[in-house]
């Protein structure tokens, strides 16, 4: 520490005031805002100003949602006192709050939930900076979200392959992958991977998982074998080299020639070949364990003959580890029987499973990501 200046206490000091400063408060640094969580651009926070936010699909809307659920002026939210109130504006199909259909106006209070449509929405009260912060690290992560999404394969609608598929990470980013592609003229691949965790961690992994399959690059392999696949994969990915990280598998090679489906599981649930009138279901798996964890460990490839229209539906297990309405926790079981359920002429299959799992599920975002994957053979 410098010793003060004798000198200093015989002087006069003028001190010029700068122009004032306005008194801020905590309270005057929070926001009310509302978060979507599933619906739309999960991610994507909205501040609730002065004036009431109107949400629904007019444009003129504060907050637009296109949902043809939606009504065009479905509800509003605004500010009685700093307490932010939810009301319903005569809405065709309603506002939900704890999977009740509300009729009068209702206090939101931190961390509500509320269901619009297809929507999930979250009522926050935020430190503003804290939130243009967050808002800057979003968009890094919706690009690299964006990047992600591209590397996975477009559907396939035309030909005697035919996909489609819904990907949903439980966070910006997510640890499910999958994909398909051509390895000659009569050999086809498909595949489908989870990662343990969430996140920017699991994202990467799956990220180098999908360029090595992509790139084919893998060496001394056949990758018409199933069984050297995931083998191979084993040995590259093993644990300690990877943060702990594991992953499961299911990977399969469509022959056209001999309408023969081989396959290999590491760790994951079985894929379910459904007959087209969905009369037959086969389950397809074989046993091994995660990837990463034996290094040495011997898969082995299974087979089966497939007929024409039949259709294989690969998916993870965020698809049917998820909490109901009523608090009780699924499992494969669970989920199973809607798998054979009619299709719609109006949705794909996967988009078909993923509202019906939503339909049940308690409100917000699922725990784990969802990823459905359905590949027809005609």
């Amino acid at each position: 520490m410098t010793p003060p200046d004798e000198d200093a206490f015989d002087r006069t000091t003028v001190f010029v005031p700068s122009a004032p400063r306005p008194a801020t408060t905590g309270l005057e640094e929070m926001g009310h805002y509302l978060l979507v969580i599933d619906g739309g651009e999960p991610g994507q926070r909205v501040e609730i100003g002065d004036k009431p936010m109107i949400i629904g699909r007019d444009p003129g809307c504060s907050f637009v949602i296109n949902d043809s659920q939606v009504s065009r002026r479905h509800c509003s939210v605004g500010l009685r006192f700093e307490t932010a109130v939810l009301t319903d504006n005569g809405s065709t199909n309603g506002t939900y709050v704890g999977g009740k259909r509300i009729a009068e106006p209702v206090p939101l209070t931190e961390g509500m939930i509320f269901t619009i449509g297809n929507h999930v929405l979250q009522y926050e009260k935020r430190n503003r900076r804290e939130t243009r912060d967050m808002q800057e690290l979003d968009r890094s992560l919706a690009k690299a979200s964006k990047y992600v999404h591209s590397l996975l394969p477009a559907p396939l609608r035309e030909g005697d392959i035919l996909t489609e598929w819904f990907y949903l990470p439980s966070e910006r980013l997510g640890g499910d992958a999958f994909g398909y592609f051509a390895l000659d003229d009569d050999n086809f691949a498909i595949y489908i991977v989870d990662v343990s965790g969430h996140g920017v961690g699991a994202a990467m992994h799956s990220v180098s998982l999908l360029n090595v399959l992509r790139q084919r690059a893998l060496p001394s392999t056949d990758l018409t074998k199933p069984a050297q696949v995931v083998g191979k994969l084993n040995q590259m990915f093993p644990m300690e080299d990877h943060d702990d990280m594991y992953f499961t598998m299911w990977y399969g090679v469509w022959n056209r020639a001999s309408r023969r489906l081989a396959y290999c599981t590491a760790g994951h649930h079985a894929g379910f070949l459904l007959s087209a009138d969905k009369a037959s279901v086969r389950q397809l798996r074989t046993e091994g364990p995660i990837i990463g964890l034996l290094p040495d460990f011997p898969f082995e490839t299974g087979a089966v003959d497939v007929p024409r229209g039949e259709t294989l539906y690969l998916f993870s297990d965020g698809v049917f580890e998820i909490i109901t309405h009523e608090g009780a926790e699924w499992a494969l079981v669970d989920f199973e029987p809607l798998l054979i359920e009619p299709t719609s002429p109006m949705q794909s299959e996967p988009d078909r499973l993923h509202a019906a799992v939503r339909s049940v599920s308690r409100p917000g975002p699922f725990d784990d990501d969802f990823s459905i994957l359905t590949v027809t053979f005609e």
